[in-house]
């Protein structure tokens, strides 16, 4: 599916925002009392919210990519151990004025 994106059909969306408002109505149901009718009717707005997902086959709408190669990184001991090795041999410095560029 080239130049598809993430974003979902439409259908999906509608499940997603039933759930959505079901959280809602339960999480307002906990802070205002707890309202215990009111947490259950929004645990039932959700499971209606994941039927509609399953009748629209939000799960289709999943894109495989491909496998991300990510570049390894140095680990922070041994760039601390190559810190001290060269600092127990330091690098001789040379007075650009004294030496010749060409020998």
């Amino acid at each position: 599916m080239a130049g598809s994106s993430h974003g979902g059909r439409p259908s999906s969306w509608v499940a997603v925002i039933v759930m959505w408002i079901g959280f809602g109505v339960g999480g307002v149901a906990m802070v205002a009392g707890p309202s215990w009718w009111l947490f259950w009717l929004g645990v039932g707005i959700v499971a209606v919210g994941g039927v509609i997902g399953l009748i629209v086959r939000i799960f289709d709408d999943v894109i495989i990519d491909a496998p991300r190669v990510i570049p390894e990184e140095t680990h922070p001991a041994v760039l601390h151990a190559r810190a001290v090795e060269a600092a127990k041999h330091p690098a001789t410095a040379t007075d650009p004025a004294t030496t010749h560029p060409h020998g």
